[in-house]
């Protein structure tokens, strides 16, 4: 489980988040969503240990984030809205280069391999990253990000800037993830949230507004509108 207890983010005497409180049990895929600016990549950057709260804790089953980030995220794989890729690398380095940063002790050829057949990237292993689509990009980051077979994975807009064949692909690929771990996505869109998640988290100005099953999203989003 996942949770998110008193959280309070205040620069200066603009406050950005107050008393927010969140979880994310496991086995579901997680939609957050809400306009840009809402918080959103606040809620993504504090779970993966990229961002302090002025207050307030973050914790992976029970590991708080900043007390214990090694441990904490150890459970975490995590794709930032652009991909962190290493464009003069191959898929294959880049993915070798993950797994030792990962410091993982799974098989290394065999989890690679793994890997790469679940995000349907093995026509590209021997391919620069520079020379690949953006929809094949975000593959790679995805890889990276379930290097090590975490149980947790954090998306943040995974399928901004994708045509629409890309965007069915990745929400595909999310669906097939979301089988054997606990997936949370940030995005703006709704349609992404209905096409694939089961549970819908909604932020406004960075207060927590709703966290529901995804077929009360009309509700929820339609008594939050009035």
């Amino acid at each position: 489980m996942i949770t998110v207890t008193n959280l309070a983010i205040q620069f200066g005497k603009r406050v950005l988040y107050k008393d927010v409180n969140i979880k994310f049990t496991n086995g579901n895929i997680y939609g957050v969503i809400g306009a840009n600016g809402a918080g959103k990549t606040t809620t993504m950057n504090i779970l993966t240990g990229y961002l302090s709260a002025t207050s307030g804790t973050g914790k992976i089953d029970g590991i708080d984030i900043l007390d214990n980030p090694i441990e904490a995220k150890r459970k975490i794989g995590f794709l930032p809205e652009t991909p962190p890729l290493y464009l003069e690398m191959t898929v294959k380095e880049y993915l070798n280069f993950i797994y030792d940063l990962k410091k993982c002790n799974l098989n290394r050829k065999a989890h690679i391999l793994e890997v790469c057949r679940v995000v349907k990237i093995e026509d590209a292993m021997d391919r620069m990253i520079k020379n690949l689509s953006k929809g094949y990009r975000q593959r790679v980051g995805i890889a990276g990000a379930i290097i090590g077979n975490p149980e947790v994975i954090i998306f943040d807009e995974p399928t901004n800037g994708l045509d629409p064949k890309q965007i069915i692909e990745i929400r595909n690929l999310i669906r097939t993830l979301g089988r054997n771990h606990t997936v949370i996505l940030s995005t703006h869109i709704l349609p992404e949230v209905s096409a694939v998640c089961e549970r819908i988290v909604v932020i406004n100005k960075g207060k927590l507004i709703a966290n529901e099953k995804t077929e009360e999203i009309s509700r929820v989003v339609d008594g939050f509108c009035r």
